[in-house]
């Protein structure tokens, strides 16, 4: 495979050949072929997270979490970063033109895309030493959903919490390990959430007015050597699009769980996924370069990375925060 030789939206595409992988739940052959690939903007992320496709501005924002950044990349190939202090982990649209939602060190934040401004909207959640925030999402309803994780990696002491700003938090799921992608069916009765730690994502029903989840059920699980599930989208068919850490890939789900499809990075470590653009096409992937020996980032030098491409279905808009 080649690298972008620019920054900005040159193709590539991941030599791969075509070969066939089996879903070992269900024994059936999903073909890999040749994908072509392109960088949007090699934006040298340590660890890019939480995209999300902003239609008034025309641009993707996401995070670079452990770098303390917010970036904003738009379709004339323009980019600006806003460097925040501290650890920022999650974003969401917000009902002003010119805001987006902030999860950072500091609790839940605003930051104006025109002056760089920052407005505390809440302080932090409750965490122990060594807890912070992780992935998170807004839903149809406005209410943001984010979770906690043990930033070492180690314990399952994480919470994911739906937040309603003005009020109380309220507890969705205790013991969780690493917190991360989670998303909505197209008609918001099925609710996915990823445990990085566990390699796990699970589905729940869900109550699109109330949010209360139903039962939780294995929906897809990785072994040790497959890598991690990370960030998630659903697309506009219900198909479940993860992130695969340390797993050179991302897979497609269909709703009961099935691998329908896999598209190889050429990063080991995509991290999370939005669909955007005008008719909401593209898939943009947010990727990390954090703990790659140097070996491994010159075999993949776009780790870090926003990479793109068009994938054959299109994506669901993101809701917009209530504040």
């Amino acid at each position: 495979m080649t690298a972008c030789e620019s920054p900005n939206n040159l193709a590539f595409t991941c030599n791969i050949g075509i070969h066939t992988i089996v879903d070992r739940h269900t024994h059936i052959g999903v073909d890999v072929g040749l994908v072509a690939v392109r960088c949007a903007w090699d934006a040298g992320c340590l660890l890019g997270e939480g995209p999300v496709w902003d239609a008034r501005t025309r641009a993707v924002h996401f995070v670079d979490l452990k770098g303390g950044a917010v970036h904003s990349w738009s379709l004339d190939g323009g980019h600006r970063t806003w460097q925040l202090d501290g650890i920022v982990s999650a974003l969401a649209l917000t009902e002003a033109p010119d805001a987006i939602l902030c999860a950072t060190s500091r609790g839940f934040e605003c930051l104006s895309l025109e002056t760089g401004a920052r407005t505390l909207i809440s302080r932090p959640l409750p965490m122990a030493d060594g807890m912070r925030t992780n992935d998170g999402g807004c839903d149809a309803q406005g209410n943001f959903w984010i979770g906690t994780m043990d930033d070492a990696e180690r314990s399952f002491a994480g919470t994911l919490y739906r937040i309603s700003f003005g009020q109380e938090p309220v507890t969705k799921l205790e013991g969780v390990g690493v917190s991360n992608g989670l998303g909505w069916s197209p008609d918001g009765s099925m609710f996915y959430f990823t445990d990085s730690l566990r390699r796990s994502i699970y589905r729940f029903d869900c109550d699109v007015a109330s949010g209360t989840l139903g039962e939780k059920t294995l929906f897809a699980e990785l072994t040790d050597g497959e890598g991690a599930p990370d960030g998630l989208t659903v697309d506009a068919e219900g198909h479940v699009w993860s992130a695969i850490w340390d797993g050179w890939r991302i897979i497609r789900y269909d709703p009961d769980g099935r691998i329908d499809q896999v598209v190889e990075m050429p990063v080991p470590r995509p991290t999370s996924l939005a669909f955007g653009g005008p008719d909401l096409a593209t898939l943009y992937i947010t990727t990390a370069r954090i703990g790659l020996a140097d070996e491994v980032l010159r075999a993949a030098p776009l780790s870090g990375a926003l990479l793109a491409l068009e994938p054959g279905v299109r994506g669901l808009a993101a809701s917009r925060v209530q504040l």
